[in-house]
């Protein structure tokens, strides 16, 4: 039982009454003292090192006790570092707000009694209780909290309510930076967009100056209500991705327990995490670095053109299992580019009237459009037909000479993303003549589109009359010089052989009149996406060195016999290149979905950096039927 040390610890009771003893025994020949949880000694005392110090027996009845921290203790009132006690003389050794009493123990042991309690050394409950005698800290806090409520917040509301000049400015202390530069003019009118107290930013003040409208008024007016606030920039125009209802009620939680407990409790409390503000973020703060040498920056002045753009949720995490949120949905799920769904384009169904009449149709169901043009394109790009004989013979002074091909009909337009719509005097004219005599060395040609001027014209004098049409581009001198009197066949350039006969769809009325179907060509079948032809890849500028895609490849016209063919691929050739997500090559991309959608607007995407914007297509201009060629 020698060198042992008999472990006393007492406790006082909260209550009063009589302390706790325990005890155990602990074999020697050493113990550690300190903060540590696995300490022989354990004193939760924040003065107290976890490791602070160590006992050991230096003989019979003879202990050491000795710092290992650096950090002294307390041994008879003197401050040491080490002490060599002799256990009979029962010295008491202070370690902060704790006393170890050491006596001699049976069979040359040593009892040790550890008991806790304030000592004079070592206040450590002044140091960290929240009293005072003089002015307590937890008062001292509360009147801390009081002044800053009144002074940065309450004040200012009570100023800002009843003054409208009031210089004190409760945005200027709480504002996390100053505005984007795009809004800097609206910084002294808080009010424009925080239009209540304690209120999130909503919708309806950003759309106050940025919704777009089919209506050119209503947007003219918008337009015009941010020019007079003070706006030095052209207002961006958006529209809404999908109705708000809608577009929250699809919207999916996020994942985990609390992420979803926190954005429900947002939505309930009028701060929904799918407004404008959510993705759209203002006050952006000021760059803390400064170079060495320059000025510190202006905490002010705006880093950014425009508010920080913060992804909350992205496309797949909205149009995977839409259809669970939204049964009502026509909306496909689309959770990868794997299993996006076939296109389906605006088909034009009808020509006639003054409006074109359009359907969407799945390109796998092999639509046909109804634009009333006649034109076979297997005719037009056989290298080996007579066509191309005649584009040879008749281009040679016309700048190509040689057989036709995509490019002899269809131009870039001046961004090379999109192609100019097809005129037919430019276009076709130089094998489609439309010439019907000659006056005073001068060509006379039928009014292209104009019905009843070429019925005139066909049936006066000077007109085509009965004769028959001569190859296209080539017109018999003696028309030219034929008078025809008035009984002649007017309506000739309408029927067959006539100028009028091979392109267009023609029916005759009760009365004997020819009635021409409207050609109306669609000016983008796909609105809600978007298709970059300016891309080397899609066969831009460049495209023979990135190994871009030539016409032929996507669009098989030259195997198509009707013009109600629907040229456009399916995703299918899309796949080659954007389905491949681990395959970056220079012809091969990511498919992620901005490629090709927008959020706001219908027919614009998102392009890559370093492409040029898309041209926004409206809705009105599709559905209007005035498209390329109408």
């Amino acid at each position: 039982m020698a060198q042992e040390f008999h472990l006393k610890l007492i406790t006082e009771r909260a209550g009063g009454g009589d302390p706790i003893i325990r005890e155990r025994h602990l074999e020697g020949p050493e113990l550690s003292i300190g903060r540590a949880a696995d300490s022989d000694i354990v004193l939760t005392d924040l003065i107290v090192d976890p490791k602070h110090a160590r006992m050991r027996f230096a003989g019979p009845g003879r202990v050491t006790v000795e710092s290992v921290s650096g950090a002294a203790f307390l041994l008879n009132g003197k401050s040491v570092q080490r002490a060599d006690i002799d256990v009979a003389s029962q010295p008491v050794v202070v370690f902060a707000t704790y006393s170890l009493s050491f006596e001699p123990g049976p069979e040359g042991g040593c009892v040790v009694t550890v008991t806790h309690g304030e000592h004079a050394h070592y206040p450590t409950r002044s140091i960290f209780s929240l009293q005072s005698k003089v002015f307590g800290r937890r008062r001292m806090a509360w009147t801390f909290a009081t002044g800053i409520f009144l002074v940065c917040l309450l004040i200012p509301l009570v100023f800002a309510g009843v003054f409208s000049q009031s210089k004190i400015h409760p945005d200027q202390q709480w504002s996390s930076g100053p505005l984007s530069k795009s809004h800097t003019f609206l910084e002294s009118d808080c009010k424009s967009c925080h239009t209540k107290s304690f209120v999130a930013v909503q919708d309806t003040s950003c759309k106050a100056c940025h919704q777009a409208s089919h209506d050119p008024a209503a947007e003219a007016k918008i337009l015009a209500k941010s020019k007079d606030a003070g706006s030095p920039f052209a207002t961006g125009l958006v529209f809404d991705h999908a109705d708000p209802k809608k577009l929250s009620q699809g919207t999916p939680l996020p994942d985990g327990f609390g992420a979803k407990v926190s954005t429900i409790i947002q939505r309930t409390l009028g701060h929904p995490t799918d407004r404008c503000a959510s993705c759209h973020v203002e006050h952006t703060k000021s760059d803390p670095k400064t170079p060495k040498g320059a000025k510190a920056s202006d905490p002010h002045a705006p880093l950014s053109d425009k508010p920080d753009l913060v992804a909350v949720q992205d496309c797949q995490g909205c149009h995977t299992k839409l259809k669970s949120r939204l049964g009502k949905t026509e909306l496909i799920d689309t959770p990868d580019w794997g299993r996006h769904p076939a296109f389906r384009p605006l088909i034009m169904t009808s020509a006639e009237g003054t409006t074109a009449t359009f359907q969407r149709m799945a390109l796998t169901a092999a639509p046909q459009e109804k634009n009333g043009l006649i034109f076979p394109h297997r005719m037009h790009l056989d290298p080996l037909g007579g066509v191309a004989r005649q584009a040879i013979d008749l281009g040679a002074g016309r700048g190509y000479g040689a057989a036709l091909e995509c490019a002899s009909c269809h131009r870039r337009d001046k961004a090379g993303t999109d192609f100019q719509p097809i005129q037919m005097e430019k276009d076709c004219g130089a094998c489609h003549s439309l010439a019907y005599a000659r006056v005073g060395g001068q060509l006379q040609l039928f009014p292209h589109g104009e019905v009843e001027k070429t019925l005139a014209l066909a049936g006066g004098g000077g007109g085509m009359g009965g004769l028959d049409r001569m190859r296209p581009g080539a017109i018999r001198p003696s028309q030219f010089d034929a008078v025809v009197a008035p009984s002649a066949v007017s309506s000739s350039p309408f029927r067959k052989g006539g100028a009028c006969f091979d392109c267009h769809a023609i029916t005759w009325t009760e009365a004997g009149m020819p009635h021409v179907q409207p050609v109306k060509l669609a000016s983008r079948y796909m609105p809600r996406g978007a298709f970059d032809h300016s891309v080397p890849e899609h066969g831009g500028p460049g495209a023979s060195k990135a190994g871009g895609f030539k016409c032929a490849d996507c669009h098989k016209a030259a195997t198509s016999d009707q013009t109600t063919d629907v040229l456009i691929p399916d995703i299918a050739k899309c796949n080659a290149c954007h389905g491949q997500p681990k395959t970056k090559t220079a012809a091969a991309s990511d498919g992620d979905c901005a490629t090709c959608h927008s959020f706001h607007a219908p027919g614009k995407a998102s392009p890559k950096p370093g492409l040029p914007a898309l041209e926004t297509l409206r809705w009105s201009a599709v559905m209007s039927g005035k498209a390329a060629g109408a």
